[in-house]
């Protein structure tokens, strides 16, 4: 459904985060990039892309124009990456795949082995706060100590708490970005990609990448966000159901929080009510998907309180 344009790896261009980016290649430099980052901010906001683009430069200096900070799409690296046969690079995602403990047993196994040339390998851990506690005790085993050759990079998206214990091995960097540069990043993506916006994200608590997926998405399945809420949750947890594709779970909870920040704004009197509402519903549309619940129960569910509400 989305976009092939839409995935990190395409992003040949990196939209803001110029002094990380330097950071971090200063430290590459001097050979003294952590063995183990955790990059830490909202989903969508860039972190992937960020990395994609230090691996790029690490593995590909001549073909990497650092100056603009672009990836050359033509090299033979990013070829081999975007097949997923490049070997110093590993990435595990949630995404691709619900990341389990075997999953992480066999990436140790891969970690005894020598690397290509013996050059260093990194691994993306997308997503890592998604991961089970028995994935995440088994993560731990392996980046307590790092082998010489292996460097981890963690991608946190703080949807839910990583254990301290994780946290703690980790040299964490957390990543902000303000509602102007927001704005900024996401009209360079649309005017780059030539992609139609549905809906005003200007003003919007929203990340550049959810804002490219939610507009994606609501495109591709005729959805009008000025539509009523109701109904553009009941087709959103539909779509969920028969795909299985969590952006559809994800836009329904951003509409929630949007819907009841303006009912909020409009009865300032009631703030703590909405908000208490607002929670409850997206606890229904987060069971609905952990306990895979009746989506008729989910849906009479929120519209007795929607109803309540009104």
């Amino acid at each position: 459904m989305l976009n092939r344009k839409l995935n990190p790896i395409s992003s040949l261009h990196l939209f803001g985060y110029e002094k990380n980016f330097d950071d971090f290649i200063s430290l590459i430099d001097l050979n003294k990039f952590p063995k183990v980052s955790l990059f830490s901010g909202k989903k969508g906001s860039g972190k992937f892309t960020l990395a994609f683009h230090l691996l790029a430069y690490i593995f590909d200096k001549k073909g990497y124009d650092l100056s603009n900070r672009i990836i050359d799409n033509k090299s033979v690296f990013y070829n081999l990456l975007i097949k997923n046969i490049f070997s110093n690079i590993i990435i595990l995602s949630v995404e691709r795949n619900n990341i389990k403990i075997d999953d992480i047993r066999k990436l140790k196994a891969v970690l005894f082995q020598s690397s290509i040339d013996n050059n260093p390998r990194y691994i993306i851990l997308d997503d890592v706060e998604l991961y089970n506690i028995n994935s995440l005790n088994a993560l731990l085993k392996i980046i307590e100590e790092p082998t010489h050759n292996n460097h981890f990079i963690l991608i946190n998206s703080q949807e839910k708490e990583i254990p301290q214990t994780i946290r703690s091995r980790c040299i964490e960097t957390k990543f902000f970005i303000f509602n102007d540069g927001k704005n900024k990043i996401i009209k360079s993506l649309l005017n780059k990609y030539d992609i139609e916006t549905i809906f005003d994200y200007t003003n919007m608590s929203i990340t550049p990448g959810n804002f490219l997926h939610f507009n994606q998405a609501l495109i591709d399945n005729d959805i009008d966000i000025n539509n009523s809420y109701d109904n553009n949750i009941m087709k959103l947890l539909s779509l969920h159901k028969k795909t299985k594709n969590m952006v559809f779970i994800k836009l329904s909870i951003f509409l929630t929080d949007q819907y009841f920040y303006d009912m909020s704004k409009k009865h300032n009197k009631k703030t703590d009510y909405f908000n208490n509402l607002r929670i409850t519903i997206i606890k229904s549309i987060n069971d609905f998907v952990t306990y895979n619940l009746n989506i008729n129960l989910v849906i009479n569910s929120i519209n007795e309180q929607l109803n309540y509400e009104r």
